[in-house]
């Protein structure tokens, strides 16, 4: 399976930079023989590019990417090492405009991050397994948060920019309508006798023989709302069982399927999930309708606003790469 690594590292790249633990500003670093980048004639150590591409690897993995499949791969080592020279650039203009740190954030974030260990001598441990001294990472949070600082005040500079106009809304919503449409829902009500897929037989059958004298007392009659606040094992039991409304990719498939071809008023024969047994009341549908103008308008102002200004960050990053000194030494098949 091929993924889109471009698409993919935009989203990853907040995440990337909180994860790795880079001392690119310890002068120790810059004695360090493995380079595989300068920007302004500052390095990008390979052992910060070999801890993104640590991170770069259980992101992409969840998305289909495979140990092997070396075009992907190489692909992945470009654009990390594309994200750390951006972060190294970022830091490079929060430094000329002055952006300010709180020395005491840092302190504060420092002991948190300390309270995670059960004690201080497993504080030392980790800090010695990752070759890391406290030092170097306050110099890391001191470089991560006027990265953000510069962010947030781009953020501002942009959005006071930005307008869309009723026009832009219009031809949005026309152009899009196949995706501006209210799912079909349905709202019920269900009674769980809860089984582990992986119980035994005899714990099979004596939650079915439970969900059966259940649906007998429903067939006699019983209220449906009380026998799920006696019976169920679903915290829905509080409501009665009820679910209120939810679309088809909000349940396991087995308890969608039955739930959306059961008639309103109806209760479904004993479906089986991997939570359990069932019994399913449907007890109100909408079908899909496309949304109003009036109602998706305020979001789809929300979202050009942010492509907007998504493109003038990526304007201002391109900006700071132009004119930027960088050279790049990762081999072209660096394993």
């Amino acid at each position: 399976m091929k993924i889109s690594l471009n698409n993919v590292c935009r989203m990853a790249f907040v995440f990337l930079f909180l994860c790795i633990v880079s001392t690119a500003m310890a002068a120790e670093e810059k004695k360090e023989a493995g380079v595989v980048a300068q920007v302004n004639g500052q390095p990008i150590s390979s052992r910060d590019f070999d801890s993104a591409m640590e991170v770069a690897k259980q992101q992409f993995a969840g998305l289909g990417w495979q140990e092997g499949d070396n075009e992907q791969l190489q692909k992945m080592k470009n654009l990390t090492l594309d994200r750390l020279i951006d972060f190294e650039l970022l830091y490079q203009a929060s430094q000329k405009e002055k952006v300010t740190v709180d020395e005491n954030a840092i302190t504060e974030k420092m002991a948190a991050f300390k309270k995670q260990f059960p004690s201080d001598a497993e504080f030392k441990d980790f800090l010695s397994t990752n070759s890391l001294t406290e030092e170097l990472m306050q110099t890391q949070l001191r470089r991560k948060m006027a990265i953000e600082g510069l962010q947030t005040k781009l953020h501002e500079q942009f959005t006071a920019g930005t307008k869309v106009t009723d026009e832009e809304l219009h031809q949005f919503y026309d152009a899009n309508k196949d995706n501006i449409k209210q799912p079909e829902k349905v709202r019920a009500s269900h009674i769980l006798v809860a089984v582990e897929p992986a119980a035994d037989e005899a714990a099979k059958k004596a939650a079915m023989e439970k969900i059966k004298g259940i649906q007998l007392k429903l067939k006699d009659g019983g209220d449906f709302a009380q026998l799920a606040q006696e019976s169920s094992d679903c915290p829905s039991k509080a409501n009665g069982g009820d679910l209120d409304f939810f679309v088809r990719q909000q349940m396991v498939k087995p308890f969608a399927d039955v739930a959306f071809s059961t008639e309103v008023g109806k209760v479904s024969d004993i479906v089986t999930t991997e939570f359990g047994y069932h019994l399913i009341k449907v007890t109100d549908k909408q079908p899909e309708k496309l949304l109003t103008y009036d109602e998706v308008k305020e979001k789809i102002s929300t979202y050009l606003s942010q492509q907007k200004i998504d493109e003038q960050f990526e304007a201002y990053i391109k900006g700071l790469r132009d004119q930027a000194d960088i050279k790049r030494m990762l081999p072209a098949q660096n394993s």
